[in-house]
């Protein structure tokens, strides 16, 4: 108990770290932005100045309202029971819900499953059913997000021996990142076109919760189209 008490009060203290550096980013641009306002009279710079101040406020309730929340999932996380659930269900159930949301039908993006060796079995195994929702919905949530118009998202569910295999596939810019670990880090976020609606939590949570359920979570760009990224969850299948 001592151990991981210790442990928690470590993760806090890192986690307040994270969001006191990240905040400073914003804050700084903000007071630039607000002196430079007060002494500028064109218009058309005014107009960028406000909008940029307006990103920033964005970015900083972005951060604390997700570090907010991930702090009440990580104390809930240990709480919650898991039970056994039907991983194709809840696939189809999670892109149902995406299939009538505004970004998906205004940029006409198409989810397309392929099912592999699943040889009529039921792709079951012991979860948490509203965390692998939210895994779920936050990949394809990105995956919308970096797809051009008109463009498939491709889900490739493969049984093996002891796992089951999840690929989300774009045909977006796919990742500029050598090293693509990166990404999966508290707080990294590497979009500056969606400034102010990522605050670089969300694939820290998909990486925590996956761990959580005893899995692995990675991402690579692809190989077999000329730009993609590729995200793929290992679940260990119900023994």
């Amino acid at each position: 108990m001592t151990k991981d008490l210790q442990k928690r009060t470590q993760r806090a203290e890192n986690s307040s770290a994270d969001l006191a550096h990240e905040i400073r980013n914003p804050l700084a641009s903000l007071k630039g932005a607000s002196e430079l306002l007060d002494s500028t009279s064109d218009q058309i710079e005014r107009s960028k100045l406000i909008k940029l101040l307006s990103h920033d406020v964005e970015r900083i309730e972005r951060l604390i309202t997700d570090y907010s929340q991930m702090l009440k999932d990580e104390a809930s996380l240990s709480r919650e029971k898991m039970r056994v659930l039907d991983m194709d269900n809840l696939i189809k159930n999670v892109i149902d819900e995406f299939n009538n949301t505004n970004s998906v039908t205004e940029k006409n993006i198409k989810f397309i499953v392929n099912r592999k060796n699943l040889n009529g079995h039921k792709l079951e195994l012991f979860g948490i059913e509203n965390r692998l929702e939210q895994v779920l919905a936050n990949l394809l949530d990105n995956a919308v997000s970096f797809s051009p118009n008109n463009s498939k998202i491709i889900i490739d569910v493969e049984s093996k021996k002891e796992a089951i295999f999840i690929k989300i596939k774009d045909v977006g810019p796919g990742f500029t990142e050598i090293n693509t670990e990166k990404i999966f880090k508290r707080f990294y976020s590497n979009r500056p076109e969606k400034f102010g609606e990522h605050s670089g939590l969300g694939l820290n949570i998909v990486k925590s919760i996956v761990e959580m359920h005893g899995g692995n979570v990675r991402a690579i760009n692809r190989s077999d189209v000329k730009s993609g990224a590729e995200v793929e969850l290992q679940l260990p299948k119900r023994g």
